[in-house]
């Protein structure tokens, strides 16, 4: 007997669950598919040695703050569920090569404080800058929790203000041009430029100049956060969540096939031949590049426009050291190094050589000499993610190429180590006491493991796609595609990174299922706190 159920999710990462939650709030019959053996997507930990606890995706959290599911508890994840976070004191620091560091703290002061180490001016431009920003954070913060709005109304509102046309002339130039217009202290332009490449994007791309403004937000107006326990306390709170409301998860259960009959979503097929129906709605986190193949149905137009979706300009290879004991680090061993959640290891003086190593990622080679590596260490405020309080939960990061000049993706496969190797050695001239015995397990995993891990990540990218000013807002992932909606097929909705409000843990669910209530008819305050 086929089964069925009014909504049936097309995989199980953060956005999905979250969608999938408000959608069994709202009193439906929800049915959640995850491909691998847990829950969560990007948003998962792992034990790399016995006790150790990493997440090796989504770690420092930032951006979900902003979601009212966390922020007014929509879904009960901390009332009934009891999930914890934990807040660094600064959000991001870099550590450069002579012992100096330059602090981005929540408080604005403190941050123009650390600055004027370098530059007072600087420090004073980034009093002004600062306090700017937080005035947009509301309005970001409305942004990224719904739908987006048109393009053009997204102008329009920002439009009238000094501070309004600054954000819209940021979408169409780069976030160096920004940073550089503000500030000339070179420490200080590669602390920020460092940091906005984070987003998967060379900083010199235009388009980027938006990450400015958000970037400076987050820090000041959300705060940075570790869930307790490791990132996968997050997916399985949702995914207990869902339970509560009545809906059911299934691990090991790979979609291959949405059923689309009478030109609506009404079920799914699964990788063993099981077909599984859907009264209301098929919801699926489905790549834009995949999209076409995994439902034939999609107008041809719109699929193509979906293959044609451009990919991060670099991705990432991360690894998960298990560490005997925690760094020491060179200079005066500050102690807010061990407050921040994420820090950045450069040379002082190299600015050019950080600007030319995001081309290089582009054309797929590996950035020689140039190895500047981040760390977030959340077992420094979590001892939860560890067996001893002397050890130390080590996630190891650097940029790369998803594609090797060289043979492509699958060239990883040979890489994989002696990248890690280069990135681990550059981390370790920055300590003063950490040698390779102190390593008790390592996981390396590269744009191909990402590639593989998830459907989301194309050649590794841990963003979904790009994020530069063409695919954001009601242009992500595509203009017909923003609303969530897929033209033609009623009753398939689409959430993901790829999707609004974009990548990292955004609990970007949330607008998906606002899209589908009104569709449904369901009255918002029952599911929302508006």
């Amino acid at each position: 007997m086929t089964a069925t159920h009014d909504i049936v999710v097309v995989g199980g990462g953060s956005n999905s669950l979250t969608a999938a939650a408000y959608m069994a709030k709202a009193g439906k019959s929800v049915l959640v598919l995850e491909k691998n053996d847990h829950v969560g997507g990007g948003a998962v930990s792992t034990e790399v040695a016995p006790g150790f606890i990493h997440d090796p995706h989504a770690t420092g959290l930032m951006t979900c703050f902003s979601s009212p599911a966390l922020r007014n508890d929509e879904l009960g994840l901390f009332s009934k569920f009891g999930l914890e976070f934990i807040e660094w004191e600064a959000a991001f620091t870099t550590l450069f090569d002579d012992g100096s560091i330059l602090v981005s703290s929540k408080d604005i002061d403190a941050t123009a404080a650390s600055i004027a180490q370098f530059s007072e001016k600087d420090a004073e431009a980034y009093r002004q800058l600062g306090r700017r920003c937080v005035t947009l954070a509301p309005l970001l913060s409305m942004g990224m929790a719904n739908p987006p709005m048109p393009f053009n109304r997204f102008m329009e509102l920002l439009g009238g203000s000094a501070l309004g046309d600054e954000v819209v002339r940021s979408l169409y130039i780069s976030a160096y041009d920004i940073i550089c217009s503000y500030f000339e202290s070179t420490e200080v332009r590669l602390h920020h430029l460092k940091w906005i490449g984070e987003a998967m994007e060379n900083p010199e791309a235009n388009g980027t100049g938006i990450l400015v403004f958000n970037l400076f937000a987050l820090v000041h107006a959300n705060g940075a956060f570790a869930v307790k326990g490791g990132t996968q306390q997050l997916s399985n709170k949702l995914a207990q969540a869902i339970e509560h409301f009545g809906g059911t998860v299934r691990t090991n259960a790979q979609v291959t096939r949405v059923i689309v009959s009478g030109g609506r979503a009404t079920g799914v097929e699964l990788a063993d031949g099981e077909t599984i129906m859907a009264r209301k709605a098929v919801l699926a986190s489905i790549h834009p590049w995949l999209l076409g193949d995994l439902i034939p149905e999609v107008d041809p137009r719109i699929a193509k426009e979906a293959r044609e979706v451009r990919l991060s300009n670099h991705g990432a290879v991360n690894q998960q050291i298990s560490l005997s004991v925690e760094p020491i680090y060179i200079g005066a061993n500050d102690p807010i190094l061990k407050k921040s959640m994420v820090v950045e290891y450069m040379p002082r003086g190299d600015f050019e050589g950080m600007r030319k190593i995001y081309d290089g990622y582009k054309y797929g080679e590996v950035p020689h000499g140039h190895f500047n590596p981040l760390t977030i260490i959340n077992s420094y405020i979590d001892k939860t993610r560890v067996p001893k309080p002397e050890n130390c939960a080590l996630y190891l990061y650097h940029f790369a190429p998803m594609k090797l000049k060289d043979g492509g993706l699958s060239a990883w496969e040979d890489l994989r180590d002696e990248y890690g190797e280069y990135v681990w050695d550059a981390f370790k001239s920055y300590t003063t006491n950490i040698t390779d015995e102190h390593i008790l397990g390592r996981l390396i995993e590269t744009p191909l493991d990402h590639h593989r891990h998830s459907a989301s990540m194309q050649n590794g990218d841990i963003f979904g796609i790009g994020t530069a000013g063409g695919q954001i807002l009601g242009r992500r992932p595509t203009p017909a595609l923003a609303n969530y909606r897929v033209p033609g097929i009623g009753g398939l909705y689409l959430t993901g990174p790829f999707m609004h409000p974009g990548g990292t843990v955004t609990l970007g669910g949330r607008p998906t299922a606002m899209v589908m209530c009104t569709d449904m008819g369901i009255n918002f305050n029952s599911v929302f706190h508006l």
